[in-house]
């Protein structure tokens, strides 16, 4: 039985994200960096990411790693990156706007050690 067209659906979205994603892996990698993907991507690209080596570059260096896959060297972002620490667990999202309303949400849970210590 053949599917009748309007019940097919893409995602262009989806696509676009997709086709940059192992330029996104590979930068995160060089910088000692994994990364993971969860949700959708109908709306954003929404990226784990830990440190996957002992010592992997700060988390500056591997944010401008991915922001560099969106951009010439010599050129910056439309939209400069946004942080946000108002997550539960230590989370701190940086968003990385791509064009018009097309971003990356890089999700990191900060190193536990640089918080006091409950007792």
């Amino acid at each position: 039985m053949a599917k009748n067209r309007e019940y097919v659906v893409t995602n262009g979205r989806a696509v676009f994200y997709a086709a940059m994603w192992n330029d996104f892996r590979q930068a995160a990698l060089d910088k000692g960096w994994a990364l993971g993907l969860h949700g959708s991507l109908n709306s954003d690209m929404d990226i784990m990411a830990m440190p996957w080596i002992e010592n992997a570059a700060p988390i500056n260096e591997m944010i401008k790693a991915l922001e560099s896959c969106l951009t010439d060297p010599d050129k910056k972002l439309q939209f400069p990156t946004t942080r946000s620490a108002d997550n539960p667990n230590n989370r701190v999202v940086y968003t990385i706007h791509i064009f018009a309303d097309f971003y990356l949400d890089v999700n990191i849970i900060e190193n536990p050690s640089n918080y006091p210590k409950k007792h």
